[in-house]
């Protein structure tokens, strides 16, 4: 972490994107983030989300058309994030902070920083800042979408101002009960800003912290960032592929060639709602190595490395890859930041939306 009692390390940009919708705010987000050259100094996105929109990440859902159709049902807009996360339901109780930095280890530590002097500043005590989320009472309170590239790293993190259980739950189950059980277990791991300060804070308050702590505990100068006429024009470009749902093919949902190594494939998705990942390397169709990780734990921990060895040496299926590791998470019951049932529900045909007939839960 950044020491708040270190000299200025530099000029900070800050883009204030006011209160506009999620897509923008990730188009200009993207943007800048695929400018050629990286910039010179730290770049700062502040967003206030307008509208409510569900946002999917670019990784391979065991069965997209069921995802799709159903949040077509319920009347909900949604668009393909350009790069991986979470699936997400965005409205106007959440800001988005940006953060783009020029690959220096002067400035590894700064996007933690930030966020930590934020939460500090509004005198939150228990928490944790990593790459994927924002933790506090062991509760996300925020969510955080790294990219990284060689000259460049970024982050942007949403933080969630007040908690719509009643929405989230009803995004993925239509039936009262199983609506009501929900709601009780996101309560058990999701938290909103208003429930740990035990008042509302706005959009706007929360900027002027951010800005207070870049000038103050960071000692950076703050300068305003116009976009420059390229900047425009990837923007508007991003934003149609969001809309349209149309995605570069380095990141469509269906598997995709991400690195050639010696004859071999490496490929990698995020397989399962947020903190679940996995990795694998194939030779001729063949799974020739797997890797799973993400923010669970396992008790022994030698039963994912035994999962792990018992799917080497298969033929790859996607689908049935898909199955076998949700299974096996459903079984063991893992000990994760969302219950294996929350984790699972919109990325297969598990237990939500639809029903063993293929109609919609609740119709």
């Amino acid at each position: 972490m950044i020491s708040s009692s270190s000299p200025p390390i530099s000029k900070a940009s800050l883009l204030a994107l006011g209160n506009r919708s999620i897509e923008e705010a990730l188009s200009v987000f993207e943007a800048l983030y695929r400018r050629t050259k990286a910039p010179e100094s730290p770049i700062v996105i502040l967003h206030s989300n307008k509208g409510k929109t569900v946002s999917l990440g670019c990784f391979q859902i065991a069965d997209e058309d069921f995802v799709t159709s159903y949040l077509n049902r319920k009347g909900l807009k949604y668009f393909f994030r350009l790069h991986g996360g979470d699936v997400m339901l965005h409205d106007e109780n959440q800001v988005g902070i940006g953060l783009i930095v020029p690959q220096d280890e002067k400035y590894s530590g700064l996007h933690a920083s930030l966020i930590g002097f934020l939460l500090k500043r509004n005198n939150v005590k228990d928490f944790q800042v990593t790459n994927d989320y924002v933790l506090c009472f062991n509760k996300v309170l925020g969510e955080t979408l790294h990219l990284e590239k060689e000259n460049l790293s970024s982050w942007f993190t949403v933080i969630y101002l007040k908690r719509n259980y009643e929405e989230i739950a009803g995004l993925k189950l239509s039936k009262e009960q199983m609506v009501k059980e929900r709601i009780s277990r996101l309560r058990e791991s999701c938290i909103g800003l208003d429930q740990v300060l035990r008042k509302q804070v706005s959009a706007n308050s929360l900027f002027e912290t951010v800005r207070s702590v870049l000038s103050g505990e960071l000692n950076f100068k703050l300068k305003a960032l116009r976009l420059g006429l390229v900047d425009k024009k990837v923007f508007w470009k991003t934003r149609e592929m969001l809309k349209k749902n149309s995605i570069s093919e380095a990141v469509q949902l269906k598997y995709s060639s991400m690195l050639k190594e010696k004859g071999a494939v490496l490929l990698s998705k995020m397989l399962m709602n947020g903190f679940l990942r996995m990795r694998v390397k194939t030779r001729d169709n063949t799974l020739e190595k797997v890797n799973i990780s993400g923010s669970f734990v396992f008790e022994p921990p030698e039963k994912l490395d035994a999962f792990e060895k018992m799917l080497e040496g298969k033929e790859l299926d996607e689908s049935l890859l898909t199955e076998k590791v949700t299974e096996f998470f459903i079984n063991e019951k893992v000990k994760a930041s969302f219950t294996s049932l929350d984790v699972v529900e919109l990325l297969c045909k598990a237990a939500g939306g639809l029903n063993e007939h293929g109609g919609e839960e609740g119709a």
